[in-house]
């Protein structure tokens, strides 16, 4: 996995090892990263993807907050933007979005 190669975050073995610390949370917060890894804890960086969801499931309907996953951008790119663009309240005209999905592909 992409953290074997970082000193400061914990290894694992295998992806097995990797996906049972991850859906068990074990990940420091990422101030007690380099403690984590001075004591050779073994946890994961960011803290559990499930805590993180339902922290951020209370604010879902909130004004001030636009919640967009990677899949939707993916799916269509163009309508992804248009939120993102009225969310914000960027004035693009039509024309832009094509343009701006040419530019930012990958």
């Amino acid at each position: 996995h992409f953290d074997n190669n970082m000193p400061v975050l914990p290894s694992f073995a295998s992806w097995d090892e990797y996906f049972a610390a991850f859906m068990n949370g074990k990940w420091p917060v990422l101030g007690n990263i380099l403690h984590s890894y001075v004591s050779s804890l073994s946890a994961l960086a960011w803290g559990s993807y499930f805590d993180h969801l339902v922290e951020w499931n209370e604010y879902i309907d909130h004004e001030r907050i636009m919640m967009i996953s990677y899949k939707e951008l993916r799916e269509d790119q163009i309508l992804g933007m248009k939120r993102i663009a009225a969310f914000f309240g960027f004035p693009l005209c039509e024309e832009d979005f094509p343009r701006i999905a040419k530019k930012t592909s990958f």
